[in-house]
């Protein structure tokens, strides 16, 4: 018996053997993972040495693009250097001119050909100004009566306003391109780029979309041409005026005329631009621009403010009104609004009616800042922030220094039965959306 035991624990002794564990640097799960990890160090080794190696001819090649302010250049500037280019060219030309006089005594008769000729030159002066614009299809879905989805396309008049190292900006009618699902810009080449909307103004109903620089080859960068922003103040009626982009309504349509009013003061929200009318009839969802005879842009094509005795007449905004817009949308800045419809209270006016002299609170935009304030019809803005306002153009001048939300410090009169009373409220501005 004590044999047969002894025999069974001999047979079985190996249950009582001691399991030994095995070392965890023999874990061949644990071995792959440490493979893997040396091997992904190893590349990312590999990768940042090729990237410091090829920095330099990357950036040599491709270059180092950063985003610049666009900035457009006062009148102020503009006429003085305009002003210097033509007192060089007088000397110039006293310098050159003979001695004698040469004295026309026979009238020369306009030919035929003379026409032709002088119409080739303003052709010339139209056909230039391509480089500078862009022909924008807007794509946007919609349904049809069977609830059908389809989708719709037009063409929109663009001008290239700037170039900032990183995008070509496009300046286009706001009220055109609202709303589209798809933006496509095509430049002077033919060459067809996605664009985005980048910024938008509804009072003036002006918009800026821009294309990525990167997608725009050497080619194309080389055949268009930033638009050259003139100035709209000397202008007069009778002046000689070429629009261009589709002032008939047509991608790439023409039109020549002159101006029957130069600088027609039109009142919009918080302030007032002057209009270019023209003897040119307008056309529905015409856009474009209106040059002068060297070219340069004298005035932005629109449709918002048609005067009641010119409704058919091709109107545009005077450029010189507009550079400041443009500017703050091509930097992405805020236009913001209070929202009142004015009209200027001289000094002279206010002495003959015996009323504040500033700006006159015609109406108040429902739900906007200057409602929510407690400003009136019939109250008399007098300052802002400390400046005195005499006109409805100073407005518009302090509303682009403010940003979205900021609070401003307005006065102004209202008539009560013991006269004007002054009285001050805080308007918080707003980007109109």
């Amino acid at each position: 018996m004590a044999e047969e035991k002894r025999h069974e624990e001999q047979e079985f002794s190996f249950v009582k053997e001691k399991i030994k564990k095995q070392p965890f640097y023999q874990n061949k799960n644990l071995r792959r993972a440490g493979i893997r990890l040396l091997f992904s160090v190893l590349c990312g080794l590999a990768a940042c040495l090729a990237f410091v190696l090829a920095r330099p001819w990357m950036e040599q090649t491709f270059g180092k693009r950063e985003m610049t302010e666009i900035t457009i250049p006062a009148e102020e500037e503009e006429q003085q250097e305009t002003e210097e280019e033509s007192e060089t060219a007088e000397e110039e030309e006293e310098e050159s001119a003979p001695q004698d006089p040469v004295v026309i005594t026979q009238p020369q008769e306009l030919q035929a050909e003379d026409y032709a000729t002088l119409f080739a030159k303003l052709k010339e002066v139209a056909a230039a100004a391509d480089q500078s614009l862009a022909a924008v299809t807007v794509s946007s879905s919609d349904t049809d009566w069977f609830n059908e989805t389809y989708e719709n396309r037009r063409q929109v008049s663009g001008l290239l306003v700037g170039n900032n190292g990183v995008e070509i900006l496009i300046l286009v009618p706001y009220s055109q391109v609202a709303g589209a699902d798809r933006l496509q810009a095509s430049l002077a080449d033919g060459s067809s780029l996605e664009a985005v909307l980048k910024n938008y103004d509804r009072i003036t109903d002006l918009a800026i979309l821009s294309v990525n620089l990167a997608d725009v080859d050497e080619e194309t960068l080389g055949s268009i041409r930033i638009a050259e922003l003139g100035s709209s103040k000397s202008l007069k009626a009778g002046d000689p005026v070429i629009a261009v982009g589709s002032p008939a309504g047509l991608t790439g349509s023409v039109k020549y005329g002159n101006l029957v009013a130069a600088g027609y003061q039109m009142g919009v929200m918080d302030g007032a631009y002057s209009l270019l009318i023209t003897d040119m009839e307008r056309a529905e969802e015409g856009s474009g621009v209106l040059l002068n005879l060297s070219g340069q842009v004298i005035g932005l094509i629109e449709d918002a403010y048609l005067h009641s005795a010119n409704e058919t007449a091709l109107t545009a905004y005077a450029i010189s009104d507009m550079k400041d817009v443009i500017e703050h949308l091509s930097n992405s800045q805020d236009l913001v609004y209070m929202g009142i419809h004015g009209t200027d209270v001289t000094e002279e006016t206010a002495k003959l009616q015996d009323i504040p002299a500033g700006v006159y609170v015609a109406s108040v935009e429902p739900d906007s800042p200057a409602m929510d304030s407690g400003i009136q019809a019939g109250d008399i803005i007098t300052e802002i922030n400390g400046r005195e306002i005499v006109s409805q153009s100073e407005i518009q001048e302090m509303l682009l220094k403010f940003s979205r939300d900021q609070a401003i410090r307005v006065i102004f009169m209202r008539q009560g039965r013991e006269g004007y009373k002054e009285i001050e409220c805080s308007v918080t501005v707003d980007v109109m959306q």
